[in-house]
């Protein structure tokens, strides 16, 4: 770390770190913000696993790419996305369960794998999140820390309502923003020195069957900023099923030979049905 900046950080600790969201400050016994994370939590607790189909856009230094993809997730860190090309035919596969991983390329049946660690979404798809929270995120439901507090609410022009949730040296740690209706709208998430790491906004809410009955609203996009790496992801999702759990078998890949799209994908899985 530089000199300068070193000698800056303690005064961010006590004016940027904690300058008031936009909006009219609410008091601090205010309820809202407590109900809302509440709800925020219900919903953690409701969604577990889902299947979707939809286009991703990411635009990252050293690489732009807009492509549709197939992708399960599953609490708490399993992913598998399938990249799709032209006439819907598979490009590659990206697969974890949450301690290894595997990539393969199906144009050269080139196959890596290794171990999980928190760099591993951003050197395969340059995106500066770990799996579990990339799984938080894509599910509609970020966890937030327990430890942290309550570091102020502001009620905003449009009716929705933001608020900040502080460490113990009183550094903002996280930030969100709820709207009207009670949807999270904006989730983000900053370092120990305060600055932004990544932040998510959800919109285009529509209702999906939930598994236990009922429809829940489900944000069909979500924008990804991670200013760290100068990077910006858009997931928009044209069809999603909430599930309780997926098998396991979803996210391990097997590759006996070198025969076939069928040996990527257990044939047990109804995966191919989200057209």
């Amino acid at each position: 770390m530089s000199r300068p900046l070193a000698l800056l950080i303690p005064l961010c600790f006590l004016v940027a770190c904690r300058a008031p969201l936009p909006g009219v400050p609410m008091p601090d016994d205010d309820p809202r913000p407590e109900a809302l994370l509440d709800s925020l939590q219900s919903s953690i607790e409701s969604r577990s696993a889902l299947r979707a189909r939809a286009n991703l856009d990411l635009d990252a230094p050293g690489i732009r790419f807009d492509r549709p993809q197939r992708l399960a997730v599953a609490r708490p860190a399993r992913m598998r996305v399938e990249v799709l090309g032209l006439f819907d035919q598979l490009a590659a596969v990206v697969v974890t369960n949450g301690d290894r991983y595997q990539v393969y390329d199906v144009r050269n049946e080139g196959l890596e794998e290794g171990i999980v660690d928190a760099g591993l979404l951003w050197r395969i798809a340059r995106v500066d999140l770990v799996p579990d929270v990339a799984v938080d995120i894509l599910l509609g439901a970020p966890r937030s820390d327990p430890a942290l507090s309550n570091g102020g609410a502001w009620l905003q022009e449009d009716g929705s309502i933001a608020f900040a949730r502080v460490d113990r040296r009183g550094v903002r740690r996280e930030t969100y923003r709820f709207d009207v209706g009670g949807r999270i709208a904006e989730r983000a998430t900053y370092d120990e020195a305060g600055e932004l790491v990544w932040r998510a906004q959800f919109s285009d809410y529509r209702p999906v069957l939930s598994p236990s009955g009922g429809d829940v609203a489900f944000a069909h996009d979500v924008l990804l900023d991670f200013p760290r790496v100068s990077a910006r992801v858009r997931m928009v999702f044209k069809r999603v099923l909430l599930s309780e759990d997926l098998p396991e078998a979803l996210f391990v890949l097997q590759l006996p030979d070198r025969s076939s799209q069928a040996t990527i994908e257990p044939a047990a899985v109804d995966f191919r049905t989200l057209r």
